[in-house]
């Protein structure tokens, strides 16, 4: 895997794991 590649991948898990959150924990943002 490129470096490239794991950015992105962990990019993209913090992305999911932040809507996750907002979604579930509204009234903390």
């Amino acid at each position: 895997m490129s470096a490239v590649n794991a950015v992105g991948l962990v990019l993209a898990i913090g992305l999911g794991v932040f809507l996750v959150v907002a979604l579930l924990f509204p009234e903390r943002f």
